[in-house]
């Protein structure tokens, strides 16, 4: 559990405290001083090293929680969630609800960066990633009925593919437009020949990356995010 003493916290002002206390946990996190999986201490004691009454903290925490950014873990105690972007993108979900207004821009987005991150994954790719991509192939082609366990391998091939670039920025941003597309991919998946065109896109990438083949990598990509466009909205079509 992390210590927190009253001289890690300068006097709150009285006005919007619980959105102040919220801001400075905010701090302590993007500061590091918090990381993921630390608990955080008692209310009560938070209370007191901030200065501020125990219902004002409740209600930061609360917010925090619905933000994605803490978790309350069966048995008791509050903790900083692992702030991967499937946990700080739940709440976004509710909000962005993907429809046939936003998801061309949404895919727009995909083709653009997924495009980059093709691109610079060919210069910069190591052979075990390479490695690890080709044995996902592997996998992936027996996994062509299973779109449960496809819908896994490809969250892991995407994964391994953007973290090759080595920039931080664009492998969040690539997961989260992912995970703002993920809930039609699930109806997709379930449509004939829709993971069979997928296995074929990610085989023509690991072509382009292993052939250290930039254009062809980022070609590779675009038309894997044209296709998954296509199924993603013959799958909102068919969805009442």
């Amino acid at each position: 559990m992390a210590e927190m003493g009253a001289g890690d916290f300068e006097p709150i002002e009285r006005s919007s405290v619980a959105e102040q206390v919220a801001k400075k946990l905010l701090d302590l996190v993007r500061t590091k001083n918090l990381r993921p999986g630390d608990q955080l201490p008692p209310e009560r004691e938070l209370a007191a090293a901030m200065q501020v009454s125990r219902p004002s903290v409740r209600e930061a925490l609360r917010g925090l929680q619905i933000l994605g950014v803490l978790k309350v873990r069966q048995g008791g105690g509050i903790y900083v969630s692992s702030l991967e972007a499937s946990d700080l993108l739940g709440p976004l979900q509710l909000l962005i609800t993907l429809n046939e207004h936003n998801v061309n821009a949404l895919y727009e987005s995909r083709k653009l960066i997924d495009g980059g991150i093709g691109r610079m994954a060919a210069e910069r790719i190591t052979a075990e990633d390479l490695t690890r991509m080709k044995n996902m192939l592997l996998v992936q082609r027996g996994l062509i009925n299973d779109p449960i366990g496809f819908r896994v391998s490809d969250v892991e091939f995407h994964r391994v593919l953007s973290d090759a670039t080595g920039n931080p920025f664009l492998v969040r941003v690539s997961t989260s437009l992912y995970i703002l597309g993920m809930e039609y991919r699930r109806i997709a998946a379930e449509n004939p020949g829709v993971l069979g065109q997928s296995f074929k896109d990610h085989e023509l990438i690991v072509a382009a990356l292993e052939a250290r083949d930039p254009d062809a990598a980022e070609a590779a990509m675009v038309q894997h995010m044209t296709n998954v466009h296509l199924s993603t909205v013959n799958a909102m079509d068919i969805t009442p």
